[in-house]
């Protein structure tokens, strides 16, 4: 199997060697990611513009790294198309430090990664979770590469598309895997003058909550709960799927790891 591994946060972040570390098992694998941090570009393309990939440092044995002058999504199509010349069975990106929930699936570099993957024909996960914890937890590693397993499977749709978020762990131990919606959220940005005369967009997500509650089965409530959140998302629209099938062998196998 071969596996394309990628973020938003840069080659040189820690969290995708841990990712690497987890998928390592399952096959042969590449790093082909940003130079530096490119969070919040969702699936943006550079276009009219040259881009430079290079050869960089790895941080896990046997493993072949390259860095790219541009976006996650550059990176997936230079990785596909350039570096893996026969393509990848998969496209694996994160772990973001910081979950990607609700309508962060339109701006999250780390899913926009994923959804080019989709895009382009080839199967492709996310996996995000809390900045504060241990992103080499063995736990976390054995459900990364369980969920990975269920998605390399022949079974799974063509072009499957995967978001995962796993909960808070530090004090609480995982409780466990449920499929989960993107919960209804609102867009809010404000805009910063800066003292160059020019102005900086800083976004953020306002959640809509009914009463007082979460809505049950979103991944922001699933979450709050302390259990991963699963969405199977249908590529044009990013619906979640609920009644996929590959969504189910995930939350079962990931839910076997946590006992």
């Amino acid at each position: 199997m071969k596996i394309l591994v990628t973020n938003d946060d840069g080659f040189d972040n820690p969290a995708i060697w841990a990712l690497v570390r987890a998928v390592q098992p399952l096959g042969e694998v590449t790093v082909v990611a940003p130079a530096g941090n490119q969070s919040g570009v969702g699936t943006a393309l550079t276009l009219r513009t040259s881009l430079k990939i290079n050869e960089a440092p790895s941080r896990v044995d046997g493993v072949k790294c390259y860095a790219v002058s541009g976006t996650p999504a550059d990176s997936v199509v230079l990785g596909l198309e350039h570096v893996l010349l026969g393509g990848a069975d998969i496209v694996v990106s994160g772990i973001n430090p910081g979950f990607n929930t609700s309508r962060n699936v339109f701006i999250s570099g780390t899913m926009g990664a994923a959804i080019q993957a989709s895009g382009k024909g080839v199967k492709a996960c996310a996996f995000s979770m809390d900045a504060e914890d241990n992103f080499e937890d063995p736990i976390v590693k054995k459900v990364i590469e369980t969920i990975v397993v269920e998605a390399l499977k022949p079974e799974t749709q063509h072009a499957g598309l995967f978001n995962v978020n796993i909960p808070t762990f530090s004090e609480t131990p995982i409780a466990g895997a449920e499929g989960a919606a993107p919960a209804p959220s609102e867009f809010v940005s404000h805009i910063n003058a800066h003292s160059d005369g020019g102005y900086e967009i800083v976004s953020g997500l306002a959640l809509i909550i009914n009463g007082e509650e979460l809505q049950h089965g979103t991944d922001v409530e699933t979450l709050s709960r302390n259990k991963i959140a699963i969405s199977s998302l249908e590529g044009p629209s990013l619906a979640h799927q609920p009644h996929d099938p590959t969504l189910q062998r995930m939350i079962d196998a990931a839910n076997r790891v946590i006992g």
